[in-house]
């Protein structure tokens, strides 16, 4: 696999939208692993600090309502 950017060997891919990256064009960014229902009936989430992130992609800071799937 090639990075996306320059063409270079990857080292990894992009957490949210799988494009190649290479060390010198890859960023970080924090990634949400899984969201669970803790005590007092509290949303949590376990979160990735420093996932790949190719820096072109544009991760939606909201949810996206899908009535669709049902």
């Amino acid at each position: 696999m090639v990075c996306y950017k320059c063409n270079i060997t990857a080292v990894g891919v992009c957490k949210f939208c799988g494009r190649g990256v290479c060390h010198d064009c890859h960023s970080k960014m924090p990634a949400i692993v899984a969201v669970y229902v803790g005590e007092n009936q509290t949303p949590k989430t376990i979160v990735v600090a420093d996932a790949l992130w190719c820096g072109q992609c544009k991760p939606q800071p909201e949810p996206i309502p899908m009535p669709e799937i049902y």
